[in-house]
């Protein structure tokens, strides 16, 4: 690779690094299409040297310019993968012998094998509880009408937003939707 530093040799570098098995093609492409669509508001000049670039300031343009398109997590989750194509391509230029891709230590766990390859041994570990995360109740704005209500020993629901003046037709149509949502 040479040491053009453009929008279009970052997508190139990205292909790179998946065809060549330096990080998984999935990877690579899901970096492509974020790091590629986040930096097509770049002008001409801009685009020529993206290493140049502040990242933060592109994610703040491309959402002013298209934050109604995507959730917010999703801009966040672009400029994410853009700093790390941008870092994984900064290295790569300035030291193409010894690069490796950033972020590519990880292992997954897999399980022991018998010695035969069949079936998974069983090692002996140390037990562990797992407690089940819940997730805290949304915020209540100060004024709102909040009903708390108990279900079982261990939840308690809210519900919030009831008007003060509410009807027995619009409490059997909530009856109805909440039953609607039981297995």
């Amino acid at each position: 690779m040479s040491n053009d530093r453009s929008r279009e040799a970052l997508g190139r570098f990205l292909d790179f690094l998946g065809e060549k098995g330096l990080m998984s093609p999935a990877t690579a492409q899901t970096r492509k299409a974020s790091a590629l669509r986040m930096l097509s508001i770049l002008g001409p000049e801009e685009a020529a040297d993206v290493t140049a670039i502040d990242v933060e300031e592109v994610a703040r343009r491309f959402n002013n310019l298209h934050g109604q398109k995507y959730n917010p997590n999703s801009v966040l989750t672009y400029r994410s993968r853009l700093q790390s194509a941008l870092n994984d391509f900064q290295s790569y230029l300035n030291d193409p012998l010894s690069f490796k891709p950033a972020g590519q230590g990880r292992e997954r766990a897999t399980k022991p094998r018998k010695e035969n390859g069949d079936a998974p041994a069983v090692a002996a570990t140390k037990e562990t509880t797992i407690e089940p995360v819940r997730p805290s109740p949304p915020p209540v704005m100060a004024g709102a009408n909040v009903m708390p209500i108990p279900i079982r020993a261990d939840l308690t629901i809210l519900i919030h937003g009831l008007p003060h003046d509410l009807t027995q037709a619009e409490a059997k149509k909530i009856a109805g939707v909440v039953t609607a949502l039981a297995t």
